[in-house]
């Protein structure tokens, strides 16, 4: 089984290529679909970490992995911002119905997008479950989209760095380990981003519960 995936990892590695252009679509759609709000878990990270990892962190497949991932982010948080922005409180409502955590912290985060909302949404995006939460705000207060599209890069840079450096890192540490242990590196990779998401998690559900108790 171990062979296997340590296969399936060579292969991915190596198959992101301009002449993929199945593989290439599905990372954008995939990035697409997490910025509107259908998560998968740890995969574009693991993708982007193990290709710098295999690869290098200034090969043709690492570039080709950022341009798809941030051309899916601008696409998938435009089609938020601009359904948020013309439809407004119709849009709001409706989601609200589905979802108790963008109601609940909505109102709280428009009020923080004040003279900076370039900053303010560049946090957001950084910070677990409050992406979609700006990008409605964004829209439904009509901030200006050229502020959003900074945001998505200012973001994606600390983001996507912080990957390439830890994929760089394990390719230096790592580099006279066999193919053999890819699995391994890519599995401590994935435990080491669960458990950083969990702490995250467990303090913002304190600190909402915090706010929620003083207001």
């Amino acid at each position: 089984m171990i062979d296997w995936i340590n296969g399936a990892l060579a292969t991915l590695a190596t198959s992101i290529s301009v002449d993929n252009p199945a593989g290439l679509a599905a990372l954008f759609f995939l990035t697409v679909s997490a910025d509107i709000g259908i998560p998968f878990p740890f995969a574009l990270d693991t993708i982007l970490f193990f290709t710098t990892y295999k690869m290098g962190a200034f090969s043709w497949p690492v570039l080709l992995i950022i341009l798809m991932i941030w051309g899916g982010r601008l696409m998938g948080t435009g089609i938020v911002y601009w359904v948020s922005r013309l439809l407004g409180p119709r849009f709001v409502d409706w989601v609200g119905k589905r979802s108790k955590f963008l109601r609940r912290n909505l109102e709280r985060f428009q009020n923080r997008l004040g003279r900076w909302p370039v900053l303010v949404i560049t946090g957001a995006r950084l910070t677990l479950g409050l992406m979609q939460v700006s990008s409605v705000a964004a829209g439904t207060m009509r901030v200006r989209y050229y502020k959003l599209v900074l945001a998505i890069i200012f973001s994606s840079i600390v983001y996507d760095g912080t990957l390439i450096i830890l994929g760089t890192l394990a390719r230096l540490g790592f580099k006279d380990m066999g193919p053999g242990y890819s699995f391994w590196i890519v599995l401590g990779f994935v435990a080491v981003m669960a458990v950083v998401f969990l702490v995250i998690y467990l303090i913002k559900r304190r600190s909402d519960r915090a706010n929620r108790a003083t207001d």
